[in-house]
C-alpha cells in the first residue's frame, strides 16, 4: 500500500478537540450546541457526551485518553475509506517498526476486501507461514472475537504482540473454517529474496540458462539497499535475464517503489504521476542512476498490490519488461503519514496514482501481458502450487525467447 514516509508534522485538529472538551465542560452546553455550522455543533455535541460520561455513566473511573482515542478511531472510520485509520500509540510504534523492517507478530500482511482482513502474503520462515496460512485466506477471527466490519488497525493490533505471547486466527479458505495457535516472534522483515524458496527444478533451470530470480515481498526502507545487492550479485555471476517475482506483494513505501523503478525506466522517463484532492498532478521521473540493462519479465498476481503495482505499471508503461500473471489487486490510493500528539498517528488518503500513460488503476487493476494462471482464493496447497508452477513456467518461456543467443 503506497504510503509517504511518516512526516513529523502534528496535526491540531486533536488538541483542539481536547481543549474544546476541558474548556467547555460544563459551560454553556445547550448554547454551544446550536452553533450555527457543522464544526462548531461538533465540537459542542463531544463536550456534551464527555460532560455526560463524567457525571452520569456508571463506572466513576473512566480513562478520559481511551475516549478520545475512540473520537478519533470512529472520525476516520466514518469517512468510509478502509486506508484511512487512526494509530494509537502502541499501533503506531509497530507501524514503524514493520515499515523499518522488524517488528513482532505471526509474519502476515493483511488488507481488507469487503468487510473482512485478507491475507495478502505470510512472510517466510515466520509462525503465520509454518502454520501453512496462505494469501487468500480470510480472517474471521482473532481470539475469538469476529472481525466483520472490524478495522484494519483493530486486526492488526490483536494479531501482534509480544514475542512468545500466543494468538489464535480462524481462518476461511473457500468452503473450510480452521483455527490455528499462533506463538508470537520477532520477525525479521527480509523484503528481498533470491532463487533459495523456489523448488530445486526451478532453481535448475534457471541457473542452467544463467537467469536471476528475484522476488520482492514488499516495499519497506531497506528494500531498494537490497534489491541492489540482488541485481548486482547477478550480474557478478553473469546472468543474462532477470525474473522479477512480484507475485503476492502488497506494496509498502511510495517512494521505495519509485527508487525501485528508476533502477529499469530510462532517464527522464514518468515512474508514476501523483493526483492530490484539487486534481493537481505531480510527476516523478527516472534519475539517470545506474540501470538494470538485463532483459526482464515481471511474475503478477492478484495480490499485487498498491507500491508492487506502481513498479508493474511503469515497467509495462515503458516496455521495460512483460507482466506474467493475472489482473493485479487495484489498489491505486496513497496515504499519508502523520505523527499526532501523544504518540498516535495516522493514514490518511491524500491522493491517487497514475501509471506513467496514465492509467488510473483503482478498482480495476493491470492487466498483464500474458495471462497464466488462476486465482488462489479457496485452492488446496497442492492446487495453489500448481497454480504458482505454471505461471514460473510461463515467464520463464517468455523470458528465455528474450535472450540473445
Amino acid at each position: 500500500m503506497p504510503r509517504s514516509r511518516p512526516a513529523i508534522a502534528a496535526v491540531l485538529l486533536l488538541v483542539l478537540i481536547g481543549a474544546g472538551f476541558l474548556a467547555g465542560y460544563g459551560v454553556g452546553r445547550s448554547q454551544a450546541a446550536l452553533g450555527g455550522d457543522a464544526e462548531s455543533q461538533g465540537f459542542a455535541l463531544l463536550r456534551e457526551l464527555l460532560h455526560h460520561v463524567r457525571t452520569t455513566y456508571l463506572e466513576r473511573q473512566v480513562d478520559t485518553r481511551s475516549l478520545f482515542y475512540g473520537a478519533a478511531r470512529g472520525m476516520l472510520e466514518a469517512l468510509g475509506d478502509p486506508y484511512t485509520r487512526f494509530l494509537d500509540p502502541e499501533a503506531y510504534r509497530e507501524y514503524r517498526e514493520h515499515l523499518g523492517g522488524v517488528f513482532h507478530g505471526v509474519g502476515l500482511f493483511v488488507e481488507l476486501q469487503g468487510d473482512r482482513p485478507v491475507v495478502v502474503t505470510p512472510i517466510p520462515r515466520t509462525p503465520a507461514y509454518r502454520a501453512g496460512i496462505r494469501a487468500g485466506d480470510r480472517i474471521l477471527a482473532v481470539d475469538g472475537v469476529d472481525t466483520r466490519g472490524m478495522s484494519l488497525e483493530e486486526v492488526v493490533t490483536r494479531i501482534r504482540g509480544p514475542a512468545g505471547s500466543a494468538v489464535t486466527l480462524r481462518l476461511g479458505r473457500g468452503e473450510r473454517v480452521f483455527t490455528v495457535r499462533l506463538v508470537r516472534a520477532r520477525i525479521a522483515n527480509v523484503s528481498v529474496q533470491g532463487d533459495e524458496n523456489l523448488p530445486p527444478a526451478q532453481r535448475a533451470a534457471l541457473r542452467a540458462t544463467r537467469v536471476a530470480y528475484v522476488r520482492i515481498l514488499l516495499f519497506n526502507e531497506t528494500t531498494a539497499r537490497e534489491f541492489a545487492r540482488a541485481v548486482e550479485a547477478a550480474r557478478a555471476a553473469g546472468a543474462r535475464g532477470l525474473l522479477l517475482d512480484l507475485r503476492n506483494n502488497g506494496g509498502g513505501l511510495l517512494d521505495v517503489a519509485v527508487e525501485v523503478a528508476d533502477r529499469f525506466v530510462p532517464a527522464g522517463q514518468p515512474i508514476v504521476h501523483t493526483v492530490d484532492r484539487q486534481g493537481r498532478r505531480q510527476t516523478q521521473r527516472a534519475t539517470r542512476g545506474p540501470k538494470v540493462t538485463l532483459p526482464a519479465v515481471v511474475l503478477v498476481n492478484e495480490f499485487t498490490a498498491s507500491a508492487g503495482e506502481i513498479l508493474a505499471g511503469a515497467l509495462r508503461d515503458h516496455d521495460v519488461a512483460p507482466l506474467v500473471g493475472l489482473r493485479t489487486f487495484g489498489k491505486g490510493v496513497i496515504q499519508s503519514v502523520v505523527s499526532l500528539p501523544g504518540g498516535a498517528g495516522a493514514t490518511i488518503t491524500s491522493g491517487k496514482y497514475l501509471t506513467p500513460d496514465g492509467h488510473d488503476i483503482h478498482g480495476t487493476g493491470i492487466t498483464p501481458t500474458l495471462v497464466a494462471g488462476a486465482r488462489q482464493e479457496g485452492r488446496s496447497e497442492a492446487e495453489v502450487a500448481r497454480i504458482e508452477a505454471e505461471q514460473f513456467a510461463r515467464a520463464f518461456e517468455v523470458l528465455r525467447r528474450r535472450l540473445s543467443p
